[in-house]
């Protein structure tokens, strides 16, 4: 004997169930994206260098002067990335493997780096002399305390002002 079940979902119920599991799995998804991301051991990561802390203590406005000087004298250099990532792997695909070309693309990645790494600081020479003695002793203020800051998270000491 078998008996029929007479419930029947009603069409607006099985809307917001499947409306209900897709935000739920958006919102998973967005924690498991972030946490991959951002997550980790702060300790575990590699602290910044010098040169993307004093970058990163200039002005949003001064920022974006040296990165449109930059990219007008340089080119795209994000682009310039895959560029250069995709000529590694082709190099590293070629049979039989040429070892020479390998070293040449990445003496001239190195030549073009080393290049675009001193025209930025010529530019970031240049802004830092434009500022006022104020300005710029704000400005050291800023970079010694994002420093600390670093150095307190790289150590796991969070100071308690």
């Amino acid at each position: 004997m078998s008996q029929q079940s007479s419930f029947k979902m009603r069409p607006w119920v099985r809307v917001l169930l499947i409306a209900s599991v897709t935000l739920n799995l958006i919102i998973v998804g967005m924690a498991v994206g972030a946490a991959w991301r951002f997550g980790g051991k702060e300790w575990d990561r590699p602290p910044k260098s010098v040169g993307t802390l004093m970058f990163r203590e200039l002005s949003r406005e001064d920022r974006r002067h040296l990165r449109d000087r930059a990219e007008r004298e340089h080119g795209d250099f994000r682009a310039r990335r895959y560029e250069d990532a995709h000529a590694v792997a082709d190099a590293l695909r070629q049979v039989p493997f040429d070892p020479e070309r390998l070293r040449g693309l990445l003496e001239a990645q190195s030549q073009r780096r080393e290049t675009f790494q001193q025209d930025v600081q010529r530019l970031w020479i240049a802004r830092v002399t434009e500022m006022s003695d104020g300005q710029r002793a704000d400005y050291a203020e800023r970079l010694e305390e994002g420093l600390m800051r670093r150095k307190d998270h790289h150590h796991g000491d969070r100071r308690h002002d």
